[in-house]
């Protein structure tokens, strides 16, 4: 009816439309370089684009627009999705997409096609269906490219860059606003934004959870009263922002104590500079405040009195600090007058003159070994010659008068002969002149043997100098070093070489107290006389001689001594005795050379009661009759026997009591010596026998703190009895010859403890007042 125009569509232009046209602009232009990742970009699908009619879609299908008013918008649109999606085929070298999406998130979240759901009844049936028809997931068949840092960075620019396009900042967490938004507004740039938001969002296990407010500062709740926005502006007036400030410095100046209330606002304290402070609170130095004499009194003296208090400890502990310091700077000067250079110097100095004095020791001990078991060999194959001499002289002697015994002839000898302690056999004087040439030329050799070693080095006077001086300096390291349990060790071959010409079974030989190593030894671990030094050194001198001079000794025993020697044996038991006396050698648990040097004395006193000890038995006629000579070489054997017996019981002290009593009492007295008394042939020399047998052989220790007679003196006891019998019979008991007789057996009786004997001769034959006079009732006086 009317002419009405046809209706046209005018594309008028926004300022939002043209805000859509540069977002491509500028999302070309950032993807200009190939290699970097372009954001997450969603394209609306193009419905010319979809093969089925079927559609998922949460919003309703909407007008088309006429194609003269949507051409040009589409037309862009598919230009820039084909560009991306050709890019990202050359990124992935795979086949191409339904939709190309170019996202960081996880590889399952690129597979997943993105679709929309279409509001209709039929809804779950479409979804059904298209999940049906959901072509299998692809394969992705090239390799993982992990962006670096710079493409991701990039990435950030960009995705900030398009958010700030928007009309509006997303405050919900899915990047929706409350007002203004629609579901069209939702892109792959916000999913891809929730991704990394989720990313760096902490899990639950990781989150803190608050139970109570946090504490505050002073300038948060500062700024709280003030009313502090974001934007920097305060609220309320000018005044109650002074008085807040205000109280605030007042609180920092005044000390209180728990209980205390606040201190009431004071509206006449004045500041220079309150409003600047409140207009900025990022000062960090305080403004300068007036306050008048009264409330500098109130509120300052009592911070004034606690900081003199601390001022007064710092000042305490500063002296305090002063005097360590003036302590370290005098152990510094100490230590830097004997510092550790000094004594690491000295240490060095004596490890390099150990060395030298052992390596030069260990070449010089081989001579001194040889030099000694030269000498050792030259007395010991004397020593045998001689015992070979005497035991072939008694055997011919002993064989020659068992046969005039068997053919019962009588050799007349001198008769009334007194016979006493035999005479030890001595070498022939030419042979004894021969021996000495031998020694002189041992010990002339031996003096060569340090002639080329320097005397710090062979001196022991001059080394233990050595060692007193690091005792003096360091003397807790040189017991650290346990000094006094080497140096015996260390002198022993300089020692040894000293000892070469002492012979401990001579008396001519002189005394090892005169050698120069004694005298430097006995100094160093006693002091020089006048001091008597505080130290563990004072056994070192009995360590050295246990080690060098009994280890000698030894030596003798067992290849030189013989214990028929009544000389030899009065030596090596007066050396022995002086040993154990001045230096406690024998006394206490006895060290490895003692205990060598004890064994070797008893394996050689055994060996000589078996082997040298001889007593013959001859028929009683010739032993009744005084000139034959069976008897007389009886009697010569028994007073051989009685001086061995003379010579063991000098061991005495010095040898186990019990070894002795063996040898002496048991083999050698009962054995041997008994049967020549008991034999009544020794006519007026029965009484000498028997008191030289009790003097010899029983030393009086042996009857100390006793009251009856020892076992093995029984038989020794019975026939001095007898005898007493004897000679009461033979002559009357008053003859003054019998009474001597007879008081001296008595006195030998009372010395081994046989009281009841002495009691029943006395009452016998009335020598009661002997018993009185000779206080024979009394053991310790009864010999005179």
């Amino acid at each position: 009816m009317f002419n009405k125009k046809p209706r046209r569509n005018f594309r008028q232009r926004k300022d939002c439309s043209s805000d859509d046209e540069d977002q491509p602009k500028k999302s070309e232009e950032g993807e200009e370089n190939p290699e970097k990742t372009a954001p997450a970009v969603v394209n609306k699908p193009l419905k010319a684009a979809q093969s089925r009619g079927i559609t998922c879609s949460s919003k309703r299908e909407a007008t088309p627009p006429k194609p003269d008013s949507s051409d040009g918008e589409d037309g862009e649109s598919v230009e820039m999705t084909e560009e991306r999606e050709e890019r990202k085929k050359d990124q992935e070298g795979t086949k191409k997409k339904e939709t190309s999406v170019l996202s960081f998130s996880d590889d399952k979240e690129a597979e997943e096609s993105t679709f929309k759901l279409k509001k209709s009844s039929e809804k779950t049936v479409l979804f059904q269906i298209r999940k049906k028809e959901a072509p299998p997931a692809k394969t992705i068949v090239s390799t993982v490219n992990i962006p670096n840092a710079r493409e991701i960075e990039a990435a950030k620019r960009r995705r900030r860059a398009n958010r700030t396009q928007k009309e509006f900042i997303p405050l919900s967490r899915d990047g929706q606003s409350s007002a203004g938004s629609t579901p069209d507004h939702y892109s792959r740039e916000d999913e891809d934004d929730r991704v990394d938001d989720d990313d760096n969002e902490l899990d639950d296990h990781e989150r803190r959870i608050e139970f109570a407010p946090r504490m505050r500062s002073i300038r948060e709740r500062i700024a709280e009263k003030l009313g502090m926005r974001g934007d920097g502006s305060r609220s309320g007036t000018d005044g109650e922002e002074q008085e807040l400030w205000e109280e605030t410095q007042i609180g920092k100046g005044v000390k209180r104590r728990p209980g205390e209330q606040r201190p009431i606002n004071i509206t006449f304290i004045h500041c220079a500079f309150i409003t600047a402070c409140c207009q900025n609170m990022q000062h960090t130095f305080p403004p300068i405040v007036h306050l008048t004499p009264p409330l500098c009194n109130i509120f300052f003296l009592p911070r004034l009195d606690s900081l003199k208090e601390v001022y007064r400890a710092r000042q305490a502990e500063l002296r305090r600090m002063e005097g360590d310091v003036e302590g370290a700077k005098t152990s510094l000067e100490n230590l830097e007058e004997s510092s550790s250079e000094k004594q690491l110097k000295f240490y060095r100095t004596m490890t390099t003159y150990a060395h030298n004095m052992v390596e030069c020791l260990q070449e010089k001990v081989v001579e001194i070994n040889s030099l000694e078991l030269e000498l050792h060999t030259l007395l010991s194959d004397q020593m045998e010659a001689l015992l070979a001499q005497r035991r072939e002289k008694i055997k011919e002697q002993a064989d020659h008068l068992q046969q005039l015994s068997c053919d019962e002839v009588n050799v007349g000898v001198k008769t009334e002969e007194d016979f006493d302690m035999a005479e030890d056999t001595q070498p022939s004087a030419e042979e004894q002149e021969q021996l000495q040439k031998n020694i002189a030329d041992i010990l002339l050799r031996s003096k060569a043997v340090f002639s080329d070693v320097q005397e710090d080095f062979c001196s022991v006077k001059k080394i233990l100098s050595r060692f007193e001086e690091w005792r003096e300096c360091y003397s807790e390291s040189y017991h650290n070093a346990y000094i006094s349990l080497c140096l015996p060790k260390l002198l022993n071959p300089i020692i040894r070489h000293q000892l070469l010409a002492w012979n401990p079974l001579k008396d001519t030989s002189g005394d090892f107290e005169n050698l120069p190593w004694f005298t430097a030894v006995e100094t160093f671990c006693h002091g020089h006389g006048h001091e008597e030094l505080e130290h563990t050194d004072r056994q070192t001198l009995s360590s050295v001689i246990e080690r060098t001079v009994v280890p000698k000794m030894t030596a003798y025993v067992e290849l030189v001594w013989d214990p028929m020697s009544h000389q030899q044996s009065v030596c090596l038991t007066d050396v022995c005795h002086s040993l154990k006396e001045d230096y406690s050698v024998f006394e206490g648990e006895h060290s490895k050379p003692v205990k060598a040097f004890t064994e070797a004395l008893v394996r050689r006193l055994r060996s000589c009661v078996d082997e040298d000890v001889f007593i013959p038995l001859y028929p009683k006629k010739f032993l009744e009759e005084a000139s034959s000579p069976q008897r007389h070489f009886r009697d010569q054997r028994f007073w051989t026997a009685v001086k061995l017996l003379g010579n063991m019981g000098k061991w005495d002290l010095l040898l186990p009591e019990s070894v002795l009593k063996e040898l002496m009492l048991d083999k050698l007295l009962n054995r041997y010596l008994m049967t020549t008394l008991c034999s009544h042939t020794l006519s007026n020399n029965a009484v000498y026998a028997c008191k030289k047998v009790f003097e010899y052989g029983l030393p009086p220790s042996w009857f100390k703190g006793e009251s009856t007679c020892l076992p093995q003196l029984h038989n020794f006891r019975n026939h001095i009895v007898q005898k007493v019998h004897a000679i009461c019979k033979q002559q009357p008991p008053t003859d003054p010859n019998t009474r001597a007789a007879v008081v001296d057996l008595l006195k030998v009786l009372s010395t081994i403890r046989c009281h009841d004997s002495i009691m029943a001769i006395a009452e016998k034959y009335h020598y009661e007042d002997a018993i009185y006079s000779h206080q024979l009732l009394n053991p310790e006086t009864a010999w005179v």
